[in-house]
């Protein structure tokens, strides 16, 4: 500790670049959800294959950090969304879904992933 006392008051009372702009919401699942979403629409091409096997993994992967950064979020009512389409898309167990009805789940899948990635906020916490 250097400094008179008045010194480290100053010092203390400037605005450090973790305070200076305030707190701000951030959208930390917005990332992996867009990967998860291109992964997904990448996919539509792929559905009945056996490359497809790399699709499911990716969006699981994609579905599973985009859980875990909504759980960080505390967002609760959007943690449902990624949970399903990383058991949907699961290629350890994965389901026997084809045709159409499945093409447009890899649509809805897409928007949920979407909306939970924008609406699920993560506020930064003093410390």
């Amino acid at each position: 500790m250097s400094g008179t006392r008045a010194e480290r008051r100053a010092a203390a009372r400037t605005p450090t670049l973790a305070n200076r702009y305030g707190t701000r919401r951030q959208r930390r699942a917005l990332g992996p959800a867009a990967g998860g979403i291109l992964v997904l629409l990448g996919g539509l091409l792929l559905v009945g294959q056996d490359s497809y096997l790399f699709i499911r993994f990716g969006v699981s992967i994609f579905a599973l950090i985009t859980a875990v950064f909504v759980w960080q979020s505390r967002q609760w009512a959007w943690l449902p969304v990624p949970l399903v389409v990383a058991v949907l898309w699961n290629p350890v167990l994965p389901f026997g879904f084809t045709g159409p009805p499945f093409r447009l789940g890899h649509l809805v899948a897409a928007l949920a992933l979407l909306v939970t990635g924008v609406f699920a906020r993560y506020t930064p916490r003093d410390e």
